[in-house]
């Protein structure tokens, strides 16, 4: 594989680059994005890329100096210069260091991007054939780094001192004196494989770090590292004379940026454990410790900053009687089904539960029971415990799994409610908007399949149901597209597309009409659990 660096100070951009370019089609991959010329420079040295695709007007080091600096070096290395229309005058000096195309930001196409790739992979490959250059084994600086703190945290490589001297060598450094630790832990990290095909997990890898370090860097300082699958170690440094509570105010602006900007470009929830505040870099390795443990009791959180967790022993009490509150979703079926449900959930609960598996086995076992105590009928009970255990297994904290249980009994005592009550007709039409509300569903086309005349069955419906069909129907896609846009990386058009309407706008429209927020407020508050902001949609 040809090796790629994008050099962007736009961070969009720059991401938009990584990850919406199938550069395996092109037998290349992307190494790395960096935001200037002199981080560029500093991989290239360690690297060689074949190809670097580089802006033109970027801070500390511009892609002119950039690339006058590489081809000092040597001529051999493909430059692709993508910037605005008014770097001409830029644009005209690289084209005297062979630079291999110039893309416009303005009006560039994938189209176009494409095409220029591929002719780039020509030339490669032809080059290729006629030289071999000796394979280089050095490993990248974000490798070095890693492997450098690894060292120093799990195998005592370096006393704290040689340490010191090291962090204040990487770029941006960290100096001694008071620091902090943090761990970040993308959930959900499976969905970030499928929706950037990355096997590997290498351009996920790059992207994260890069949007981290940027962060880390417009807010004070700081170095991240990859620390294990989805999870990365971020360190920081503060000044002796800033006080803990200016400090703990840049903690809290870089964590809130990196929340948003881990949904917007990936559209998954974070946990961050964060530990406190220490002298010299003998304090990394118990704040290590201290962070890995908060995040191994996650599931016990109430949030997603977490400074101290719940510890689970004493908490047990507390979740249980939360749990067993849970029966009253069940009080308006009858004393004997809530008094069942109760005794059941005891039953359950007497069992002692460790870990997150354990409580969430609970949860699904509890389900189960529910499906066959209510005599749900089969095709009915298949989807919604497909729809209750998924619930289950993705809720990231038991807090989750809770509301997510509850959830469950709210449906079941509705769907039990409904099957005592109403008509054959109105039962069969509603099974068969919930099998066939992707599709394009009429009144008259359900009126003829339950034998009724169209305006009797939309009156008998109403009378059943407390809401007429259209309303029904349009309900339940709503909370269709709702598990959708929690659930899946899918676009606005795509969802609508997926619950029955042909229309996105009006979808949105209705979504909006139903639940108070658009589609994309709904995604936002259910990933980071907070309010929306209009300027952040």
């Amino acid at each position: 594989m040809f090796k790629v660096l994008i050099v962007e100070d736009e961070m969009l951009v720059r991401v938009g680059l990584t990850n919406s370019i199938a550069w395996s089609k092109y037998d290349m991959e992307v190494i790395a994005d960096v935001s200037n010329g002199r981080e560029a420079l500093a991989i290239y040295m360690n690297e060689k890329p074949d190809l670097i695709v580089t802006d033109l007007k970027m801070p500390v080091m511009d892609g002119l100096e950039l690339i006058s600096t590489i081809r000092s070096k040597d001529v051999d290395t493909k430059i692709l210069i993508l910037s605005c229309i008014d770097d001409f005058e830029y644009a005209r000096k690289a084209a005297n260091l062979k630079v291999s195309g110039y893309i416009l930001k303005l009006t560039m196409t994938m189209e176009e991007i494409e095409g220029t790739l591929e002719e780039i992979r020509k030339e490669l490959v032809a080059h290729s054939y006629s030289f071999k250059p000796p394979v280089q084994q050095q490993l990248s600086l974000d490798l070095l780094k890693e492997k450098v703190l690894k060292d120093y945290l799990f195998y005592g490589v370096y006393s704290e001192d040689e340490m010191g001297t090291i962090m204040q060598q990487f770029e941006p450094p960290i100096h001694t004196g008071p620091i902090a630790v943090a761990i970040l832990e993308t959930y959900q990290y499976d969905r970030l494989h499928e929706r950037f095909d990355d096997d590997r997990g290498k351009l996920i890898q790059f992207s994260i770090l890069n949007i981290l370090n940027e962060i880390m860097v417009n807010h004070g300082g700081g170095i991240a590292y990859h620390d294990q699958k989805n999870r990365y170690l971020m360190i920081f440094s503060f000044l002796s004379h800033h006080s803990a509570e200016t400090n703990r105010s840049r903690l809290t602006a870089v964590f809130d940026n990196i929340q948003k900007a881990m949904h917007s470009y990936f559209n998954v929830p974070v946990f961050i454990s964060v530990s406190a505040t220490g002298e010299g870099f003998h304090s990394m390795r118990r704040f290590y410790q201290e962070c890995t443990r908060m995040l191994n009791d996650r599931y016990f959180s109430h949030t997603a900053i977490i400074t101290s967790v719940e510890n689970r022993i004493i908490g047990e009490p507390k979740f249980k009687k939360l749990i067993a509150n849970s029966c009253n979703k069940w009080a308006l079926l009858g004393e004997s089904y809530y008094k069942n449900l109760q005794e059941t959930t005891f039953h359950a609960l007497k069992q002692p539960l460790q870990d997150e598996g354990d409580w969430k086995q609970v949860f699904i076992h509890l389900m189960e029971w529910t499906r066959a105590y209510l005599a749900i009928p089969d095709d009915q009970a298949a989807l919604m415990e497909l729809s209750g255990t998924e619930r289950i297994l993705v809720s990231p904290t038991i807090y989750d799994s809770i509301q997510a249980w509850e959830n469950y009994l709210e449906e079941t005592a509705k769907l039990k409610h409904m099957i005592k009550s109403v008509t054959k007709e109105v039962a069969e039409a509603v099974k068969y908007i919930q099998m066939r509300y992707d599709q394009d569903i009429t009144l008259k086309e359900i009126s003829e399949l339950v034998n009724l005349s169209p305006n009797y069955l939309s009156l008998l419906f109403k009378k059943n149901m407390g809401r007429n069909l259209i309303e029904y129907l349009t309900d339940y896609r709503i909370e269709k597209a709702k598990e959708l846009l929690q659930k899946t990386n899918l676009k606005t058009y795509e969802i609508a597309e997926n619950v029955g309407f042909s229309d996105s706008a009006y979808f949105s429209r209705i979504f909006k009409k139903v639940t108070g927020i658009s589609p994309l407020e709904f995604r936002k508050i259910k990933v980071l659990g907070g309010t929306a902001k209009h300027e952040d949609i």
